[in-house]
């Protein structure tokens, strides 16, 4: 049950605007990462933008055009880990601001390195890296985990169970346990003015779906899949009418995309399972290359690897594995 808050000055319609969206651009598609501010008493941001001196200039002239700076900031409510979602929170936290992350979040994140390599190089070796491209994921998947870990900063975050409702600022929101784009992943509902809202980060986009990431190449990266899917069961039970993404345009009747995203899945699942037929047997990484072609960004990859999972799971497809490599044939 989520509470409703005052952005301001009572209204008698529901527009929505003390809800202000703030774009940073980012180098991979769609070419953008959008956060929100939630106007009222003390005031709300939901995730934090893009890394780097641009992020911050695109932070400070986002707030600007509504009339705040950075230090008017009271809270940042945390998404995902992941670096378009976290990049400015340095400089919010200099400011003043008090960042809120699920406790899973953290916990995942202090993890010993050595034991995440350890994992990292299974998983990558079973998709079929080797050598200096093998090397190559391991070496940004640990600078990944590093850079995360400096820009969340677990002794300063005010953690929360996300099994239960958190309050912030004075509101409340109903937390949405969703995996698959990542592990941790949250999405938050609340109540604006009378109409339910859910601030939906990357978990649910009108547009497109965003990749079955998961947990990266660390163990557990074919699960991704099966873990998007649940993300869905849980979304089919909120009451929001109205959905503010982290990419792509806000949008109503959030059933609707939920249905879609099911569906963007299935398909993903069909060409999987096709590139495979063409080539088998195959390792993961080949999978990927005959199903888009260039894997030059590790998406399509970790997206084949949560697939082949799933499939396996469903018994359409088997593995054998050799030298720790895994070759998939249909079954």
């Amino acid at each position: 049950m989520t509470t409703d808050a005052s952005c301001g000055a009572v209204r008698a319609d529901s527009d929505l605007s003390c809800i202000r969206r703030l774009e940073f651009d980012v180098p991979w598609p769609p070419k953008h990462v959008a956060a929100y501010l939630l106007e009222g008493p003390e005031p709300i941001l939901i995730d934090a933008g893009a890394p780097g001196e641009d992020g911050g200039s695109e932070l400070r002239d986002g707030l600007a055009e509504f009339g705040y700076e950075p230090a008017d900031i009271d809270h940042v409510l945390v998404t995902h880990v992941h670096s378009d979602h976290i990049g400015q929170l340095p400089a919010l936290r200099d400011t003043g601001a008090t960042v809120h992350v699920s406790q899973a979040a953290i916990s995942r994140l202090e993890r010993d390195l050595e034991t995440v390599r350890s994992g990292l190089r299974e998983t990558a070796r079973s998709a079929g890296y080797r050598g200096e491209d093998g090397d190559d994921v391991l070496e940004e998947e640990l600078e990944s985990r590093r850079r995360d870990r400096r820009l969340i900063d677990a002794e300063t975050v005010q953690p929360f169970d996300p099994v239960g409702p958190v309050s912030v600022g004075g509101r409340e929101f109903e937390v949405f346990e969703t995996p698959g784009h990542e592990i941790d992943h949250c999405c938050y509902e609340t109540t604006v003015d009378g109409t339910t809202v859910l601030f939906a980060g990357d978990t649910l986009i009108e547009p497109f779906r965003a990749g079955a990431f998961q947990v990266g190449f660390d163990r557990g990266a074919y699960e991704g899949v099966e873990a998007y899917d649940e993300a869905m069961d849980r979304l089919a039970e909120t009451t929001a009418t109205h959905v503010f993404p982290g990419h792509g345009p806000a949008f109503e009747d959030p059933q609707r995309v939920i249905r879609t995203t099911r569906e963007r899945l299935d398909t993903l699942l069909e060409e999987t399972r096709t590139a495979l037929e063409a080539i088998e047997p195959a390792t993961p990484l080949s999978i990927a290359e005959e199903r888009v072609g260039n894997v030059r960004y590790h998406a399509p990859v970790l997206d084949t690897l949560g697939a082949l999972g799933t499939l396996e799971n469903r018994g359409s497809v088997s593995y054998e594995t050799d030298d720790g490599v895994r070759y998939y044939e249909t079954q």
